[in-house]
Order: structure tokens, then sequence, then C-alpha cells
């Protein structure tokens, strides 16, 4: 059993901490039992944006949540990870669910531009649920964003989202660093698992994507409802479908950002 995590000091950067905790997340079968699907307006968003022509890459697609139910939609689809226990899952799923095949690369972080200057750059690049908000101190993500801006073709198009500050942690973010970087907790498997997060606002996301040179076409509320809640039924799911569309992006769960580069 893996031992509990050490608690983070907010803010600080510890990558291979998160991997491992996400290692345990996944192996223990907790990751997919708490988001077994996803999110269906994102998805419907994601495929508005995809077609038969479409080089997609899924950038910390984990075991594959949105890529599987992408990917026979798309003339190509990769998905990109550091974590190997998730990738692991997504070829036995890839495999087990068949179709269009999907490139996995990772967990070297060289086999995104490998990937890219063999098949070329991607028309749509995915990058949801958080992900960019677990990459820590704000140079990282930029870094981060940089790699997914270079890997992205003329007119390609960002798909992000991330955890909203005005909706999540607001007893955490009490004691967040300077930069508004809390860390949470989870009990998985009998281990404690600390996972560092950066939070966002409209502004905030807006000001850190112009950065790292994109532009956002359009943003919006990723749910109204937390992401495990509207997966959780038939009901909540479709009263969040009822509730989003009109909520303003700065009250939403999360926000869901198209970008382009600018």
């Amino acid at each position: 059993m893996t031992p509990p995590m050490a608690r983070l000091d907010p803010g600080s950067s510890d990558p291979e901490g998160t991997i491992r905790s996400y290692a345990l997340y996944y192996q223990s079968g907790s990751y997919d039992r708490r988001y077994p699907a996803p999110n269906p307006r994102v998805l419907a968003h994601a495929r508005r944006l995809a077609g038969p022509r479409t080089h997609l890459i899924d950038f910390g697609c984990g075991s594959g949540r949105y890529l599987l139910a992408l990917k026979d939609g798309v003339r190509l689809a990769a998905g990109f990870d550091p974590s190997a226990a998730g990738l692991d899952l997504l070829r036995a799923r890839a495999a087990a669910q068949g179709g269009a095949p999907v490139q996995v690369l990772g967990p070297d972080p060289g086999d995104l531009a490998r990937h890219v200057a063999r098949h070329g750059p991607a028309d749509l690049m995915l990058c949801l649920f958080g992900v960019l908000g677990h990459i820590l101190p704000r140079a990282a993500r930029l870094q981060t964003l940089a790699r997914m801006r270079a890997a992205l073709a003329p007119g390609g198009r960002l798909l992000l989202s991330v955890p909203n500050r005005r909706r999540r942690f607001a007893r955490e973010q009490r004691h967040a660093g300077a930069e508004g970087a809390i860390h949470y907790r989870r009990q998985i498997a009998g281990a404690e698992l600390c996972l560092p997060y950066q939070l966002f606002d409209p502004e905030s996301l807006t000001a850190e994507l112009a950065a790292a040179g994109f532009a956002v076409a359009r943003l919006r509320a990723e749910s109204v409802l937390p992401e495990a809640w509207l997966l959780a039924g038939r009901a909540p799911r479709l009263l969040d479908a009822a509730l989003t569309p009109p909520c303003p992006a700065c009250w939403g769960y999360g926000l869901l950002a198209e970008a382009v580069p600018a």
C-alpha cells in the first residue's frame, strides 16, 4: 500500500508526488468510480469542435474518459499523460473498446513533440477537468501551455477547463499561497492523498492564457453542479443541463475556455 502523502505547502511544486498520488487514485479504481463518464456538455462541445479530418490530442488524458468517447469521430486521436498508471488503463480500455486506434503518449514528456514531428500538429487540443490546475508554479503552467501551443496547427483550438475559485475550496483558500494555490486531501485506499491545486477566476485564466500566447474565443461555465454529482444519475444530469447554459462563467463549478493561438 502506498503510504500517506506528506502535506504540501500551498503553492509548492511536487510533480512526482502528484504523479504518485494519481497512480494510487487510478489503480485503486477510486477515480473511475468517482468520474465514470465524461461531462455530457463538455463532451458535446468537444464534438462540435472535432470532425472526421481532425487530429485530436488530449493533454492529461488519464485513463481516457474523454479521449475514448471522441476517438471514433476524428482522423487521429492521441492522448498524453505523465501517469503510467493512467496510460495502462487507457491502453486496456482502448483495446477492449475496439474501433479507431489511440496513440498513447507518455509518461516521457518528449513523446508529445515526437508525435507532432511524425504526424503533424493537432487541430484540437484538450486539457480538461483541472489538469492545468495541478501544475505548479505559474512558470511551469506557462511552459506547459507553450508546449500545447507549439503542438497546435495554425487555426487550431484548445479546449481547457480549470477549477473556479469562487465555487471551490473556500476553507482551503484561507491558507492559499500568493498566487492562489491550495492543497486538498482525499482518503483513497487507506492512504491520505494531498494534491496541489491552482484555482482560477475568469480574469486570471484569461491572463494566464494570454501570457502563453493564447486568446480566449469563448469562456463559459463547465457545470453548475459538482462533476461527481452530475455523473451520479440521470436527475442531476438533467438539472445541470438546465442550470448551466444561462449560468455566467464566473459562477460555474469550473471554467471552460475555448482558446486559439494569438
